[in-house]
């Protein structure tokens, strides 16, 4: 039996802090010929009014209006939300610090409204922060709308047959049909490049000639791109756990599937070194693998779903909490034995393909759909790949975002905007690229990618678990900190 009770408010807590290092993807930026950056004055100054409802007192909010297509500026307008949270000390005020939490399909703007409690308070004493929710997201107008639902648990997002492959293709078809109806050519317009130049025209609006920006996880391509097309704009960009936009889809799966099995026996050695783990006495490993043996014999019972909790939707729940590091560690073990003893559903509820999925689940998968086109083909293909996969990590087997999004995508209506390849960035001054050794959602190697791409950018490693170093690690948090405030000043190593 459970030795703890799991209430709505532990849940609460697991679930603002996995909200906070928001799902990544290892998603691909377009490559598009960089265009005429926005000057100052181009867009009038923002008409910042209090937010009311239930936003943090004190946080204003406007919207800045843009073209729906940058190719055609004097065309169809769409509108981006901001919301404004002031430097707490006015007089150490260095300026506006532009923060988004990536997703993609994370509203940045909702998250100052809510105070912005995963942003250092150094930072908030000392910059207006400055959230947004990119084109299509939140409260930006118009949104991306789909009535149906773009996980369906009837539809297997690891197929075993031809049929359901052939069932998993029409259901995406379905999907990307109904949000294209529903959203209209915005769903063409969502893509990463386009969010840049929606930024360029968010700093030319603030009138400030530099821009200072907190990215966090695929919000690290935002600012990855942004700098290639207005490097002379960089003040100093924090990129937190990003994600590179140059590895082919494969091998984006590959690299999280590796970092969240290691970090998957870090769980395991924790528990078996900590007398008040749940799985402590009968051993974490062997009651894990006892639950993937019940669920492969049939639904596991959960509360809420009258058809049962599958293996799948296990898997992708423990790689969900394995995100956020050594806070979900005894979270996670008390979930896996609330499973096993009769009740998955708090932990099927963490998988990304929860059926009870928010308006951002929808903006996830239009997004990610635009910005790295499926290479997927034919049911063999797909077969031989998650072979592959989970002989290299069968406790995993392929059950991280990366395959979400390449499955997801499969003959996804709405032509991706550009394939994968390298943004170069050069001219700017040094951007700071801080990656995790054993983060499950945004791999290392994804870090060393990107700072490969952009000259003069300093690469920070952590060891420490879980995804986004500002949450799951105090030495990289102080290092950002430091940075924003002293872009100049040299970033020592973290141990």
């Amino acid at each position: 039996m459970i030795g703890r009770v799991i209430t709505k408010k532990r849940i609460a807590v697991i679930g603002a802090i996995i909200a906070a290092v928001a799902l990544p993807l290892a998603l691909a930026i377009p490559s598009m010929a960089s265009p005429t950056a926005a000057a100052p004055g181009t867009f009038s100054a923002l008409n910042w009014q209090p937010c009311g409802g239930t936003a943090v007192q004190g946080t204003d909010c406007t919207s800045i209006t843009v073209p729906l297509d940058w190719a055609h500026p004097q065309g169809a307008k769409i509108s981006v939300a901001l919301a404004r949270l002031r430097a707490a000390n006015p007089t150490q005020r260095i300026g506006s610090l532009l923060v988004n939490l990536g997703g993609p399909g994370d509203p940045g703007a909702q998250l100052v409204e809510n105070g912005a409690t995963v942003i250092p308070q150094q930072l908030h004493d000392e910059f207006d922060l400055i959230g947004f929710d990119p084109r299509g997201v939140g409260q930006s107008r118009p949104k991306i709308t789909c009535t149906q639902p773009v996980f369906d648990p009837k539809v297997s997002l690891f197929p075993t047959t031809q049929a359901q492959y052939d069932q998993l293709v029409a259901h995406n078809r379905a999907v990307g049909q109904d949000c294209l109806r529903h959203t209209g050519p915005l769903l063409g317009h969502v893509d990463t490049a386009s969010v840049a130049r929606d930024l360029e025209a968010i700093r030319a609006a603030l009138g400030e000639d530099k821009l200072n920006f907190f990215a966090l996880s695929y919000a690290g391509l935002i600012g990855n791109i942004y700098a290639h097309f207005y490097p002379t704009h960089v003040r100093a960009f924090v990129l937190d756990s990003p994600v590179d936009h140059t590895t082919r889809p494969a091998d984006l799966v590959a690299d999280e599937n590796t970092a969240s099995n290691a970090v998957l026996h870090h769980f395991f050695t924790w528990c078996d070194h900590t007398v008040s783990c749940e799985l402590h006495a009968q051993g974490a490993a062997t009651t894990y693998d006892h639950l993937l043996s019940m669920a492969a014999q049939g639904p596991l019972p959960a509360a809420g779903y009258p058809d049962g909790v599958s293996g799948d939707q296990v898997r992708l729940g423990v790689y969900k909490l394995l995100q956020a590091g050594d806070f979900g560690k005894p979270i996670l073990a008390t979930l896996i034995e609330k499973a096993v003893t009769g009740d998955a559903s708090i932990l099927a509820n963490q998988a990304a393909t929860s059926p009870n999925e928010a308006d951002n689940a929808k903006a996830y998968i239009g997004i990610a759909c635009q910005d790295v086109p499926s290479d997927i083909h034919s049911f063999e293909q797909l077969r031989q790949r998650e072979d592959a996969y989970r002989r290299a990590a069968p406790q995993i087997g392929a059950h991280v975002e990366a395959w979400l999004v390449m499955t997801g995508c499969i003959d996804w209506p709405v032509p991706a905007s550009d394939p994968q390849r390298p943004e170069l960035v050069h001219g700017a001054p040094p951007i700071l690229i801080a990656s995790g050794r054993f983060d499950p959602a945004a791999p290392l190697p994804y870090g060393i990618a990107m700072h490969r791409q952009i000259s003069r950018s300093i690469l920070l490693t952590r060891s420490p678990d879980g995804h986004g170093g500002v949450v799951n690690d105090p030495c990289t948090r102080q290092r950002e900190i430091d940075y924003l405030t002293t872009p100049s000043a040299p970033v020592p190593p973290c141990p």
